[in-house]
């Protein structure tokens, strides 16, 4: 295959693209994870690193073209897609592809609702455009990380490929040429970042935030005549030379319109790294179960697959993002409150709660890949010299045990009422579930400031 022919099949069949090729359950699912995303982005949209980010950076902003979601102002439409989707992700509540372990809709989500405002655009041009870009998003991750492709963990599967599908959306929107859809492509791979160790800190939602802005640049640049290099996907040195030991094209190309990815996507229920979520079920369970005092508990054991270790092996953080990514946080937190809440990860009153802190000396772990990265055992022994168990196979919001759409309208809630008041949160939401039939979708942005 030549270098250029998978650039070229991407950007011929996004340009090709129209609303109708949608599938039913495409469509359907495309909307699911739009209103989830939009939650999440008001949920986050008023807290202290966005607020930072915003405040250092609003100095450089340009004219006021598109809405922040939940902080009552306009900038720039690269601002607007930075701000809003670091909202989306600071709480770790974003949706995930069951695969490829890639958060997909917050980047591409942020790049076209700015876009919609600074072009008037029509729900069934934007919806078709968020799922390419999701599309997009999540093709590339499982190109370069999800077996047979072998690729490096140290890389941050969004933050490496959100740029991609934001660019494809955008570039969507925007009614690129084939031509300019291919330097699109090529320009936001060029700006490709991510890596793990990141984890805990503020950047790692920046590199989800940098996706959306360097995507839409993109875009943007592409349609006014800036070039990239056609060969930046596939050829020596290009993107999956960088990323992938050995990519798998067919992942990334094959059967485009056909197989879609979005269909694998899911919705967080708790709000921390995705592979945490089976043990704060299994906790819960205990809990639950068995009434638990956390008192009577001795000690706790916790088996899960290595890469879920690898990414949550955390004990004792000491602030909000840290125990975002700490298994024995979130394990302290279920069996000492019987809670998993955005409130439960506050610096103050929970990170640093000192009964949380010394429930988790209490806590051993152990690597067990006959356990899937969704699942987890979790053992308890007692003081009394009593052992219990429970095996979660699949956690709640996985592919085997999905959100319904009442669950995520609860999610959507307790995200947004805080932020914009529970009679703008349901007008919100309601645009959201309707987005498809909204003349300009730029307006669902406007009310939700």
């Amino acid at each position: 295959m030549v270098e250029t022919d998978i650039t070229r099949r991407i950007a011929d069949y996004v340009v090709a693209a129209r609303p109708d090729d949608l599938p039913e359950p495409v469509r359907r699912e495309a909307l699911r994870s739009f209103v989830n995303i939009v939650g999440c982005m008001l949920g986050g949209a008023r807290h202290d690193v966005i607020g930072l980010a915003d405040d250092v950076l609003s100095e450089f902003s340009g004219p006021p073209q598109a809405t922040l979601l939940g902080r009552a102002r306009r900038a720039d439409v690269l601002h607007a897609a930075l701000i809003n989707c670091f909202g989306s992700s600071i709480h770790a509540f974003d949706d995930t592809h069951e695969q490829a372990v890639v958060h997909p809709s917050g980047p591409v989500a942020a790049a076209i609702l700015a876009t919609s405002e600074r072009n008037r655009i029509a729900g069934p041009q934007f919806l078709l455009a968020f799922a390419l870009g999701v599309e997009a998003v999540c093709r590339l991750s499982k190109a370069i990380s999800v077996a047979p492709a072998k690729g490096a963990f140290a890389w941050s599967q969004t933050g490496i490929t959100a740029g991609i599908g934001a660019a494809v959306a955008a570039g969507k929107l925007l009614d690129l040429d084939p031509v300019r859809m291919r330097h699109a492509i090529g320009i936001a791979l060029s700006q490709a970042a991510g890596f793990r160790a990141t984890f805990g800190s503020m950047c790692s939602s920046l590199m989800t935030a940098h996706g959306a802005q360097t995507g839409l640049r993109a875009a943007i640049l592409a349609e006014k005549g800036f070039t990239g290099s056609e060969a930046s996907l596939a050829g020596p040195y290009g993107y999956l030379d960088v990323f992938a030991e050995q990519p798998d094209l067919a992942a990334l190309a094959d059967d485009l319109g056909g197989r879609f990815e979005i269909l694998r996507n899911t919705y967080k229920a708790y709000p921390c790294g995705v592979v945490i979520h089976p043990i704060i079920d299994a906790c819960l369970e205990l809990r639950r179960s068995h009434s638990l005092n956390p008192e009577d508990i001795a000690a706790v054991s916790i088996r899960v697959a290595q890469k879920a270790l690898d990414l949550t092996d955390r004990r004792n953080s000491k602030n909000t993002l840290e125990s975002r990514v700490s298994l024995y946080h979130w394990a302290a937190v279920a069996f000492i409150r019987g809670t998993a809440r955005i409130v439960d990860m506050d610096t103050n009153s929970a990170v640093l709660e000192p009964t949380i802190v010394r429930f988790q000396e209490r806590i051993e772990t152990v690597a067990d890949d006959t356990i899937a990265l969704d699942g987890a055992e979790v053992t308890v022994k007692l003081r009394d010299g009593r052992s219990l168990v429970s095996r979660v196979e699949h956690c709640t919001g996985s592919a085997s045990r999905p959100m319904t759409d009442s669950d995520l309208e609860r999610k959507f809630i307790g995200l947004a009422e805080a932020v914009i008041g529970p009679i703008r949160t349901r007008e919100v939401l309601e645009m959201s579930r309707a987005v498809e039939r909204l003349p300009d979708v730029g307006a669902l942005a406007r009310v939700a400031a």
